[in-house]
């Protein structure tokens, strides 16, 4: 279910987690690194309800561009893409995974954030991603300045929540869990909109007659692979092997796969 009125829980929430994985990291024994050099096996937290970066193809499997870059890295560290594992993940309990050891590192549309700094390193940005809305088709919402007494529907502990208090402060936000909650409510007219990262929202309008994208992109921000605070050999590595996927040509077939000629030759849109 959702929450008429955002009150910041999400980002009270996610303050309050950030100090108890913060003691959590400080007693950790070894890197994600070294975690997965010793079982023999790469686990990494990928979605699979945000197209097209993860979803689930026709055999119920992860698939989608960062399901993509895990195995890469997992190629690279194993030379074999079948030690990889990947955990599926949603915005809010990426990083409770990582600290429980559950992930190595999370490849799952994390947006680079000050906030999130505190607890997560950041490997160098992938992707370049920006909000947009999304609204039934014939929606008198035609941008972020039609939403003062809408509904606008965001996922918990995304940074949509606390964007739209500054972009949008007249909105009523609902928090949903996942996006399948979050799109059946702008269908069934529980929420006016939905506002989440752009290229998530083109796919749902693409696959969804019913809805559309409205307005402009807003608060551009990168995306970026993130590990353990302080687990600065397994951020060298992953930095070492983006940079070897861009030099090789890896990233842009990526890129052309999944995005063809909308995005821009440093995965901006």
């Amino acid at each position: 279910m959702f929450r008429r009125k955002s009150t910041g829980r999400g980002t009270v929430w996610l303050v309050v987690f950030l100090a108890s994985a913060l003691a959590v990291a400080g007693a950790a024994s070894a890197g994600g690194l070294d975690d997965a050099r010793s079982r023999g096996k790469l686990l990494v937290g990928v979605k699979t309800d945000f197209p097209p970066f993860g979803t689930l193809d026709p055999f119920g499997k992860p698939a989608g561009f960062d399901v993509d870059i895990a195995r890469y890295l997992a190629k690279a560290l194993f030379e074999d893409e079948g030690r990889l594992e990947t955990v599926p993940v949603t915005t809010g309990s990426r990083i409770p995974f990582l600290y429980s050891d559950w992930i190595d590192m999370i490849v799952a549309t994390m947006t680079v954030t000050e906030e999130r700094r505190q607890v997560l390193e950041f490997s160098d940005p992938y992707f370049v991603s920006a909000s947009l809305l999304l609204v039934p088709a014939g929606s008198p919402v035609r941008g972020i300045e039609d939403l003062a007494g809408k509904t606008v529907a965001v996922i918990e502990g995304s940074i949509q929540e606390k964007d739209l208090a500054l972009v949008a402060p007249g909105a009523k936000r609902a928090a949903f869990k996942n996006m399948g909650e979050a799109v059946q409510a702008l269908k069934t007219k529980k929420a006016d909109a939905l506002c989440q990262d752009d290229m998530l929202v083109l796919a749902l309008a693409k696959e969804n007659r019913d809805l559309s994208a409205a307005g402009k992109p807003i608060l551009p921000r990168p995306y970026a692979i993130a590990v353990r605070k302080g687990d600065l050999a397994t951020l060298r590595w992953v930095n070492e092997k983006l940079s070897a996927m861009k030099k090789d040509g890896s990233y842009d077939r990526l890129r052309e796969k999944y995005f063809g000629v909308t995005v821009g030759k440093e995965g901006k849109p």
